[in-house]
Formats: structure tokens, C-alpha cells, sequence
């Protein structure tokens, strides 16, 4: 199913642990998401790395924590995906920092060769 430029989309079951990969497969590919997980300042930051030799690639990001969530949105960019990033988190908390990771939905899109 395409919508929006998205074939996929593969998210964690509950939040994301540091190492954890997710595989999925799409029109006889298989991927994999490696994820990191890291405590900065402001509370918990998660990165994501599809491997240099992906057929896919990142066209949104979803991070949710306490009941909010932040959209990563990489159409915009020139791009249009991007294979890897990292500083991303959950919205920032009333009381200051970032909420917990509770859940990472991905996007997908195919690779291209502008990435």
C-alpha cells in the first residue's frame, strides 16, 4: 500500500530498547532498523540506522511519550528520506525534559539514489 510515498510502516511494540532492531519486508526485500537509545540533558534521545545498503529508508518518524507525540517528517527534506539520524525524542514534558520513549512508529519509503 503506498500512501503518501509510504509502502510501510513498522513501529516497536512498546519503547524501544538500545540495540533493538526491527525487520520487516516489502516487495520481496527484507530491511532491518537498528535503534539507540541514550539519556542526553533533557531526557531520552533515540536513533535509527537502516545500513548503508538499504532498499528503504526513513520518509517519517513517529515518537511517542506521555500521551504526545513528535513527527520527523524527511519528505521535506531535499532527500526526501534519510537512512539514518539521531537526537530525536518524545515531546518535552510540562514539567521540563523530554517524556519517556513509550513507542517509535517508522515510515518507510523505497532507497534512492539521491540519499
Amino acid at each position: 500500500m503506498d500512501i503518501n510515498g509510504f509502502i510501510l510502516e513498522v513501529d516497536t511494540d512498546d519503547a524501544p530498547e538500545d540495540g533493538e532492531v526491527l525487520n520487516f519486508s516489502s516487495g520481496g526485500e527484507d530491511g532491518t532498523i537498528t535503534l539507540g537509545v541514550t539519556e542526553g540533558d533533557q531526557g531520552q534521545l533515540l536513533s535509527f540506522d537502516f545500513g548503508v545498503d538499504s532498499a528503504f529508508a526513513a520518509g517519517a518518524v513517529i515518537v511517542k511519550g506521555s500521551n504526545n507525540a513528535n513527527i520527523y517528517d524527511y519528505r521535506t527534506t531535499m532527500a526526501g528520506q534519510i537512512e539514518a539520524d539521531e537526537t530525536l525524542h518524545a515531546p518535552i514534558n510540562p514539567s521540563g525534559g523530554f517524556a519517556d520513549l513509550s513507542h517509535v512508529a517508522f515510515c518507510i519509503v523505497p532507497d534512492g539514489d539521491n540519499t
